[in-house]
């Protein structure tokens, strides 16, 4: 975004006593407009670690409470999304969020894809192993009659709090500037390494999986996720949907809960579904045809 030299000349001293041009002071909400990705990454970091840091400082010792885990997705990480946004971009920024949370006119195959893609990946990944001797049991953590719940639950979960920050904010924003590749990438990395402090918490799903293998799963799906949000106009609601089908099929199939060797086969797998997205749909959109407009957000960067 470019600063008009009216637009600074009142934080511009131009007194014959001093050297032209000498800046008497900097405007935070200047800095904020002009780099909104990099505001929104740090406090979409430091608001939700700072929740689940109390959670680690309570198991050891530090402190006799913690805060409520899920406030790290609904204040922290919403804060974060709504706050960047109304800073940076006012009104219009807002609008744009919310109007992907509800964008639901997309073809039915992004649908479709969205909610099966997961479990296809899974069943290639499960068939593998047991073709190669494994074995592999399914609803440990997830029964099959709590599947549809925790799908629905989930959607409206990662609706209103992830998706809305990593791929209505993040997403366009970063596509604006770079190819849909390297968008993917910097913010499956960036996402990923957001669970870091799970690690350290018992009981999370991060604490009983290595977590460089959680972060490039992070990564690849990062870039299905991408290609979806690219076939749907920008939709966050088939990323929602994509999200939560992910995490309730992981659930149920055991897939990275169970054997080490099916963990790693797994995330193999959906390496293979990214590499095939990005050698089919081309590294510049995952996309050959369509509007792709609706998929960054302009005059914005990093």
């Amino acid at each position: 975004m470019k600063t008009d030299l009216y637009d600074a000349a009142p934080y511009i001293n131009i007194s014959t006593k001093s050297c032209p041009g000498s800046l008497t002071r900097k405007d935070p909400m200047t800095s904020l407009k002009r780099h909104p990705l990099i505001a929104f990454f740090v406090l979409a970091y430091a608001l939700p670690w700072l929740v689940w840091g109390t959670s680690i400082a309570e198991v050891r010792g530090l402190l006799s409470f913690h805060i409520p885990q899920p406030l790290a997705f609904w204040i922290g990480l919403t804060l974060a999304t709504f706050g960047v946004a109304a800073l940076s971009g006012g009104a219009p920024a807002v609008r744009d969020l919310l109007s992907r949370m509800v964008r639901w006119r997309v073809a039915p195959i992004w649908y479709v894809a969205a909610l099966l893609l997961p479990g296809v990946l899974s069943v290639v990944a499960i068939g593998l192993f047991l073709a190669l001797g494994g074995t592999n049991e399914v609803g440990v953590l997830l029964s099959l009659q709590a599947l549809l719940p925790a799908l629905l639950f989930y959607i409206f979960f990662f609706l209103l709090t992830e998706e809305t920050a990593w791929r209505g904010f993040a997403l366009p924003r970063l596509q604006a500037k770079y190819s849909a590749l390297v968008a993917s990438l910097i913010l499956g990395v960036l996402w990923g390494f957001w669970h870091l402090p799970l690690v350290f918490i018992p009981g999370s799903f991060q604490a009983t999986t290595p977590f460089i293998g959680f972060v490039l799963s992070a990564v690849a799906t990062s870039v299905i996720a991408t290609w979806l949000f690219n076939h749907s106009q920008g939709s966050v609601l088939i990323a929602a949907i994509f999200h939560a089908a992910t995490d309730t099929t992981i659930a149920y199939s055991n897939v990275m809960t169970g054997s080490r060797w099916l963990f790693w086969l797994f995330i193999g797998v959906q390496w293979i579904a990214a590499l095939a997205i990005i050698f089919v749909e081309g590294a510049a959109h995952f996309a050959r045809n369509g509007d792709l407009r609706a998929t960054v957000y302009p005059q914005e960067e990093l």
